[in-house]
């Protein structure tokens, strides 16, 4: 199989071309185009093809990983949605959970709300907790309202009303009947989103839902089409938020909500799959890309995963997700110094437009990138193997003027814009692991993005962990984890009982209704029946809980079984348990994997021990000053060659620093594996 991986960020588009017969891999990057980000991924397509000598109609398969929907979150770029619920029940998604971001802060302003209360409007109709009908629903109202919100110029309508995961049939009419007086407008059913109990997040979901799909769907057709009409007949695949890829069909409309995280879970993907074949189970991944930085945990190597996520303002979203901590720390990362003084980095970014002043294409603002210049610690002859031109002068300037703000030199300036940022990354590593109790000394770092590596030891000494792991190509983790990553499908089905008189068959029962649908799915996305693999949990809580833990099932164990399980994941996960409470039963889940031929790829790495190809003066904050450097290129390392920091190791997508007292030897596999001396020697 020939395989593409497409992963587009703020700054640049990364793209992997894996031919499985011959184990080649060809590897680009392009400027994203953040206003026209189908155009960067067709450009770059078109470049890496023909780097390949290929053509896009001997592709067999091609995997996305899109910012699109998490850059419309974050920016609040949304389509105008309204929303019909059930009578009463209106402002459930203002009123929330009642959790205050900020518990003791006597002045805090309420959080936006997606759609706002004169586009929430309630009808009548009600579906009781058991399932029965209590009142049916008034069409005359429903028509009503739905002409209001046309009125409105609305493009998506959410429609939630209570219990309706246990009997979905209102939520249906009503959809019905805006469809058929607005077809053009988008319908989101909950009954269909989000399935389960609790009516906040599931009110949310759909809502984040409908404001989404208008925004996302114009943007993966486009996409889709255009690459077809390029010569693509071969399926396009999508990175959902819970680390496997979804064909067009479930990632457009009423799956848009589960592309938030699409971008930041195909690195962790990537990584894990990558440090697990070099001996590291348990990683932390720091993917420093050129606008964010995302931190992500895998143990045993495979990716923690949740069921929940919240959003921008606290706003709960229901779907499956990789536990991953992004904070505004990237290569474009701008310095600047806050009223009391003091030296701040990010969350703004110059992007990719302006970006850094050392790029010389407008940007005017001292940047993360600009302090690495200064430094030496990237290649002033340009980025990218030159195609990316670097102006130092213009990158001293701006840190010069930055100085002077604090009383420092151009050096120093650039040396505290590390030391900062470096802060933030250690501080939101710190904050993953405590989440669950996880002891940093027994994990490997994996540094990946273009900016990762340039600061992977220091993170790692800070931290004291053991290693750190530069994959082979870094700056384009992500578009490797795509090609890394399995089809997948999520199902789950309400099951409200108390574990007490919970059955055996009642829970078998409900998994063969939920492996008849994710069997008709797999087959529809021409998955064979040997390639299909599914997993089976139950959401258990105490009575009077609100919040779940999901307890991994077969489909022959026993509630008995199930519930122990539950008690001491609740110990591991919330440090305590009470075996003699009610257990409740909340629902049932199954997921469905397609599998794909693993990666053939094979690293091409020379026989010999590679020597230096040039040195420059290079400022460690070990040597308090410019010391002369050995500079490597990545493509010149054979599998066992160690070098002493000081060094620097160049190639496309990144550069490593290596610091004085630190070590790095390259693996088997083309992994560069960075120790300090006394971890190396012990």
């Amino acid at each position: 199989m020939r395989r593409i991986g497409v992963d587009t960020g703020g700054t640049f588009c990364d793209i992997v071309l894996v031919d499985d017969e011959s184990g080649e891999v060809t590897v680009t990057k392009v400027p994203s185009q953040p206003r026209h980000p189908d155009r960067a991924i067709i450009a770059g397509v078109e470049q890496l093809l023909g780097l390949a000598g290929r053509k896009l109609s001997e592709i067999d398969t091609l995997s996305h990983g899109t910012t699109v929907a998490t850059n419309a979150v974050i920016t609040g770029r949304l389509a105008r949605a309204g929303m019909l619920t059930s009578e009463g029940t209106r402002d459930v998604l203002e009123i929330g959970s009642q959790q205050r971001p900020t518990l003791y802060d006597l002045h805090q302003t309420s959080q936006p709300v997606l759609i706002p209360r004169d586009r929430r409007l309630d009808v009548p109709g009600r579906i009781s907790a058991d399932g029965a009908e209590v009142a049916p629903i008034d069409e005359e109202a429903v028509r009503a309202a739905v002409q209001k919100l046309i009125d409105e110029k609305v493009e998506a309508v959410a429609i939630a009303g209570l219990f309706s995961f246990l009997r979905p049939e209102h939520e249906r009419r009503i959809r019905d009947i805006v469809r058929d007086m607005a077809p053009d407008i988008y319908v989101a059913c909950s009954s269909v989103i989000s399935p389960e109990i609790r009516e906040f997040p599931r009110y949310a979901t759909t809502a984040v839902n409908a404001v989404l799909a208008p925004v996302l769907d114009p943007y993966l057709r486009q996409l889709e089409q255009t690459l077809k009409e390029n010569g693509l007949d071969a399926p396009l695949y999508i990175m959902q938020s819970s680390g496997g890829v979804a064909t067009i069909e479930q990632s457009a409309g009423e799956g848009a909500h589960n592309l938030v995280l699409s971008g930041p879970a195909a690195g962790i993907i990537g990584a894990a799959a990558i440090a697990s074949k070099s001996g590291f189970d348990n990683i932390i991944t720091l993917d420093v890309g050129g606008t964010s930085a995302d931190v992500g945990l895998a143990t045993g190597g495979a990716p923690r995963t949740r069921h929940d996520m919240e959003l921008p303002g606290g706003l709960p979203l229901k779907t499956r997700n990789l536990e991953i901590e992004a904070i505004g720390t990237g290569g474009g990362s701008i310095a600047w110094v806050d009223a009391g003084g003091a030296l701040q980095v990010g969350p703004q970014s110059a992007g990719a437009d302006p970006g850094p002043v050392c790029y010389g294409i407008g940007g005017t603002e001292p940047t993360l990138t600009d302090a690495q210049v200064v430094l030496g610690r990237l290649n002033p002859a340009g980025l990218l193997n030159g195609a990316l031109s670097i102006d130092i002068g213009a990158a001293r300037r701006a840190m010069a003027d930055l100085g002077a703000k604090l009383g420092l030199s151009a050096e120093q300036a650039a040396l505290g814009v590390v030391a900062v940022a470096n802060a933030n990354m250690a501080g939101a590593i710190r904050l993953r692991a405590a989440r669950h109790g996880d002891d940093l000394r027994d994990f490997a770092l994996v540094a990946a993005g273009g900016a990762g590596p340039l600061s992977g030891a220091s993170l790692a000494g800070e931290l004291g962990m053991t290693a750190v792991c530069v994959p082979p190509n870094p700056g384009l983790l992500s578009a490797v984890g795509l090609l890394s990553s399995n089809l997948r499908r999520d199902y789950t089905a309400p099951l409200l009982i108390l574990g007490t008189k919970l059955k055996a068959g009642q829970v078998r029962a409900a998994l063969d209704e939920l492996r008849q649908q994710a069997d008709a799915g797999l087959e529809k996305d021409g998955i064979a029946r040997d390639a299909r693999r599914f997993e089976h949990s139950l959401d258990l809580r105490y009575v009077g809980q609100d919040y779940t833990v999901a307890v991994p099932i077969e489909a022959e164990t026993e509630p008995a079984a199930a519930i122990a399980e539950f008690h001491a994941l609740h110990e591991k996960v919330y440090g305590f348990s009470a075996p003699g409470e009610q257990v409740e039963v909340a629902s049932v889940r199954l997921v469905a994997w397609g599998l794909f031929p693993p990666l053939a790829s094979r690293p091409g790495m020379p026989a010999a021990p590679g020597t230096p190809r040039s040195r420059r003066p290079v400022w460690f904050e070990e040597t308090a000053g410019f010391v002369d450097t050995p500079i490597h290129a990545r493509s010149d390392l054979a599998a066992g060659q160690a070098l002493d920091g000081p060094a620097i190791v160049e190639q496309l997508d990144t550069t490593t620093v290596v610091p004085p007292g630190w070590t790095a030897t390259t693996d088997d596999l083309g992994v560069l594996i960075l120790r300090a001396k006394e971890q190396s020697n012990g």
